[in-house]
């Protein structure tokens, strides 16, 4: 991480790993995935005028970083954001999703924009064209469905899944199992597409997280002229910092 050593960081404490960020103004020029025993030592070799800390994963490791560099600002809805939160339970509401929208703003400034984040969990966030975050929902991800299959229901074996294309018709067990999974995910994502669409006349869609590219890869999602960008809660993250940070 020798040449991670100017510009903004964006610091991203998950529940098993740190994601390190490095910004030059907008741009995104690398991203590092640290273990948590790492990241103080390696954020030690570094010289950064500022930097933005998002953490679900570990309050204490995120206190020690803060200590050794107080240029870091935490994330938090006390900071000043370019968008108004019209959520009714903001103590609850991730960070990672309001990164997100704030991500989409930066892209697509007064649009309606609908941020959907594939990960563990799938959340679906909107943002109007007057730069309001209203909510959205949550659902389980590819492999929580599948998790819960196996691990709710008697008789259905454990399988060892990864996210693909797969046929409508499964012809064994397993393979209905991902079928299920797998095309039901795809049509629930689809459907609340068309649902936002029917709400609002405009809007740009945007999909991020961990299953970005296999989504890219649907024939019904390319052709609804979806923005993908698996690095869009990073952005966000950096976009934040800009309306923080005095120059």
């Amino acid at each position: 991480m020798s040449d991670f050593s100017y510009m903004s960081l964006v610091i991203d404490i998950g529940n098993t790993r740190v994601k390190v960020a490095k910004f030059k103004n907008k741009e995104l020029l690398k991203v590092v995935f640290l273990k948590q025993n790492e990241v103080l030592n390696e954020l030690k070799k570094l010289n950064f005028k500022s930097g933005i800390i998002s953490n679900v994963g570990n309050k204490s490791l995120c206190q020690k970083i803060l200590k050794a560099f107080p240029q870091l600002i935490v994330m938090s809805y006390k900071l000043k954001l370019p968008i108004k939160i019209k959520y009714n339970s903001i103590n609850s509401l991730g960070h990672d999703r309001v990164a997100n929208v704030v991500g989409a703003y930066s892209i697509f400034p007064n649009n309606n924009n609908l941020v959907i984040d594939v990960g563990t969990c799938i959340t679906y966030d909107f943002l109007t064209s007057s730069n309001e975050y209203l909510g959205g929902s949550i659902s389980p991800g590819f492999n929580l469905r599948m998790k819960s299959l196996s691990g709710f229901t008697e008789g259905l074996p454990t399988i060892n899944f990864k996210v693909k294309k797969t046929s409508l018709i499964g012809k064994s067990t397993e393979e209905s199992m991902i079928s299920g999974v797998v095309n039901g995910t795809i049509g629930e994502i689809i459907q609340n597409i068309f649902a936002y669409e029917a709400l609002y006349s405009e809007i740009n869609v945007l999909i991020t997280g961990g299953d970005t590219t296999f989504l890219k890869s649907i024939e019904t999602i390319k052709k609804n002229s979806i923005f993908a960008d698996e690095n869009l809660t990073l952005k966000g993250l950096n976009n934040i910092i800009k309306f923080n940070v005095e120059k």
